[in-house]
């Protein structure tokens, strides 16, 4: 019985070994969304009539990888993107969306599938096919999917602290851009304009949002659904609210501005309050040990020697 399980545990790990090797290649080879789109369009002028020996002249001058590896990345993502569960699939595109979409859903499920199969094919490596081995693949199995959501989580808190951060100097600048003579959507054009990204990005695509016909509500529900922050939903509800009973817009977005530094100072304050109780664990097992050893290692060093002496 061992020998016929170890003839095909082997065959079985190099094929997973090779799957998750194809799976990891593809997932750091797949280009961004912008990148895809610009190549699309660079494929749709590229077809155009030309004399045969000269189209096949220009295939056969692509370089190997957009000619072979990039369909058949997209062949597999689209693929899983098929199989993937449409619960699933909405989850990772408003996370995905939350994160500025660094990387497409296809290509964030095809990194899942690959870390996965690739610590499952380590574990059983190293504990050569025993129930330790498998305890130790499904381990590692679990950390490969779970990995790129760790990696999306990070963006997504960078990017959520960087809107927060930027949210009452933008309300003060539509407040002066309103008071000014300037709409609403003119001073959104404004903030998109002067603010860095991921600022200018959100509210850029409110804008186009607004060219391609939506309300000026659903742009802003869809802007504080994209962005997921309380402090960003709370403003598009004000805006929404000021707009459908004619009060100031620059009185509404002064006071928001207020209120968000405000709540920004109370959590300043809050965090300076448990910095003291938080400084305790390092000085309890780092700090107060090592002056211990230096200030009484010498005095218990004498003491053993007078005893021995």
């Amino acid at each position: 019985m061992p020998l016929i399980a170890s003839a095909w545990l082997e065959p079985l790990l190099l094929w997973l070994v090779f799957m998750a090797s194809a799976l990891g290649v593809m997932a750091l080879l797949a280009p961004s969304e912008a990148e895809a789109i610009t190549r699309k369009r660079l494929k749709e002028l590229r077809l155009r009539p030309v004399p045969p020996d000269r189209a096949e002249a220009e295939e056969l001058a692509r370089p190997f990888r957009e000619r072979v590896l990039e369909p058949l990345l997209s062949s597999a993502i689209a693929a899983i993107e098929r199989w993937t569960p449409r619960g699933l699939l909405a989850r990772l595109e408003q996370r995905l969306a939350e994160a500025g979409r660094p990387v497409g859903t296809g290509t964030l499920l095809a990194a899942k599938l690959g870390g996965g199969l690739s610590g499952l094919v380590l574990g059983l490596l190293m504990g050569g096919g025993t129930a330790r081995g498998m305890a130790a693949g499904g381990l590692l199995a679990a950390a490969g999917v779970l990995a790129p959501d760790a990696w999306l989580g990070r963006r997504v808190a960078l990017r959520r602290r960087a809107l927060a951060r930027a949210l009452p100097d933008v309300l003060d600048l539509l407040s002066v851009s309103v008071e000014a003579g300037l709409g609403f959507d003119g001073a959104v054009q404004k903030v998109s304009e002067k603010f860095p990204t991921p600022t200018s990005t959100e509210f850029r695509q409110y804008l186009k949002e607004l060219r391609l016909g939506k309300s000026r509500e659903e742009a802003l529900r869809g802007l504080a659904e994209r962005v997921g922050l309380p402090e960003f939903q709370s403003f598009a509800a004000a805006v929404i609210q000021a707009d459908r009973l004619g009060v100031s817009l620059s009185r509404v977005l002064r006071v928001q501005a207020e209120q968000l530094r405000q709540r920004r100072r109370q959590q300043a304050e809050e965090r300076a309050m448990k910095t003291p109780i938080q400084l305790l664990v390092p000085l309890v097992f780092f700090i107060f040990p090592t002056l211990f050893i230096v200030l009484l290692g010498p005095a218990v060093l004498q003491i053993a020697a007078a005893f021995t002496d």
